[in-house]
C-alpha cells in the first residue's frame, strides 16, 4: 500500500536513553552551559500583534476563513485552526495547544527566514533541516511496514531513495515528533551518530526512557530502511540521546512552542541563546503576527483589514 500523506496526518547534562555519550563533563557540569549567549532584543510591534490577534479571535469558529495562504511552500492556515494561539493563559488547557498544521507552518517560516537565500540553513558551518509533523507520518508508515521489501511499492522506493538523499545533504535533521498529544524535537546528528532528543517537558522523569523510546521506534524504523537504500544501513541503530539542561515548560499547552524554539535554535551542542517561559508566553502572540505578516503569505486582503483595524485601536 502506498503512502498518502493527506490521509495519514492527524490535525547541562546530558541523559542517554539507551547509550552512552562520549563525556563531555566540563561542558555539560552547568546546566547553562548548553546556552552561548543571550537572545537579542526582539523587534516587536505590539499594535500589530494585538490587531491580529482581535482579527483571529472575531474569525475563530470559522473554518472557511483562510488567514494565511502560501503555494510554495505550501501552507494552508484557517481562523479556527490559529484560535490556539489566541487563548490567555488564564485557559490554559487543551484549547490553548497548538495544532500540527500551526507547527509545521511556522516550521516553513523558520526556514524561510534562516536560509538567507542560501536554499539551506547552516549553523555553525552545519547544513540543517527542519521536517514537520508530515514528514512524521512518512517515516512511522515505512516503519509500520513488514520488514520485507515486498511490501513496498515502486514509488515507495522511489520516495525512500529521495529521502534518504535529502537528509543526507545535511549534518543534521530536525523531526517534530507528536506522541500522545505531546509534541518534542529530534535531531539526527550524523557526526554524532545520534538523535539528539530535546523536550520541554523530560517525559523520562515520570515515563522513563521508555515514553521517547517508543515515541521514536517507528521513526527511527522509518529511517533506517530510508538509509538502506543508500548504502547507509547502519543509522537504524542510532541511539538516542535526551539533553536535560534544557529551559523547561511550566504550564500544560506550550510544548509546541518549545519544540519550535528548539528547531530555531539547537545546533547540536547548545542554543543559540537562552529563553525563559516567559518568552516563550510572549512568542505564541507574536507567532500569530509573523504568520499573517510574513512574505510567504499571500492573503493580503486580511493583512491589509488588519491594518485597518490597527487605526481603530487605541493604546496607553
Amino acid at each position: 500500500m502506498a503512502f498518502n500523506a493527506t490521509n495519514a496526518r492527524t490535525c547541562g547534562r546530558v541523559t542517554a536513553v539507551d547509550g552512552e555519550r562520549p563525556s563531555k563533563k566540563a561542558r555539560h557540569s552547568n546546566p547553562t552551559s548548553l546556552i552561548r549567549a543571550q537572545a537579542p532584543a526582539p523587534v516587536v510591534d505590539r499594535r500589530r500583534e494585538a490587531a491580529t490577534i482581535a482579527y483571529i479571535k472575531a474569525h475563530a469558529e470559522r473554518k472557511d476563513k483562510l488567514l494565511v495562504f502560501s503555494e510554495q511552500p505550501h501552507v494552508r492556515l484557517r481562523a479556527d485552526a490559529m484560535r490556539s494561539l489566541t487563548v490567555p493563559l488564564s485557559q490554559d488547557g487543551p484549547e490553548r495547544k497548538i495544532s500540527a498544521v500551526v507547527l509545521d507552518a511556522s516550521i516553513e517560516l523558520i526556514r524561510l527566514r534562516g536560509h538567507h537565500g542560501a536554499g539551506h540553513i547552516t549553523r555553525n558551518g552545519r547544513r540543517v533541516l527542519l521536517l514537520g509533523v508530515e514528514e512524521q507520518d512518512w517515516l512511522q508508515y515505512l516503519g509500520s511496514l513488514p520488514r520485507t521489501d515486498k511490501h513496498l511499492t515502486e514509488q515507495d522506493a522511489a520516495d525512500m531513495a529521495a529521502t534518504a538523499g535529502r537528509y543526507l545533504e545535511n549534518d543534521m535533521v530536525f523531526f517534530l515528533v507528536n506522541h500522545k498529544e505531546h509534541f518534542f524535537t529530534a535531531a539526527l546528528d550524523f557526526s554524532k551518530g545520534e538523535y539528539q532528543v530535546l523536550d520541554s517537558g523530560n517525559y523520562a522523569r515520570y515515563n522513563g526512557a521508555r515514553f521517547y523510546e517508543e515515541a521514536m521506534s517507528k521513526i527511527r524504523r522509518g529511517v533506517g530502511r530510508c538509509m538502506k537504500e543508500s548504502g547507509r544501513a547502519h543509522v537504524a541503530g542510532w541511539k538516542l540521546r535526551l539533553e536535560t539542561a534544557l529551559p523547561k515548560q511550566t504550564d500544560e499547552s506550550s510544548c509546541g512552542l518549545f519544540a519550535l524554539k528548539w528547531m530555531q535554535l539547537w545546533d547540536g551542542e547548545e542554543l543559540a541563546w537562552s529563553f525563559s517561559m516567559g518568552d516563550v508566553h510572549a512568542f505564541r502572540t507574536k507567532l500569530a503576527e509573523e504568520l499573517v505578516f510574513s512574505e510567504m503569505n499571500k492573503m493580503q486582503d486580511v493583512k491589509e483589514e488588519i491594518e485597518s483595524k490597527m487605526a481603530q485601536m487605541h493604546f496607553k
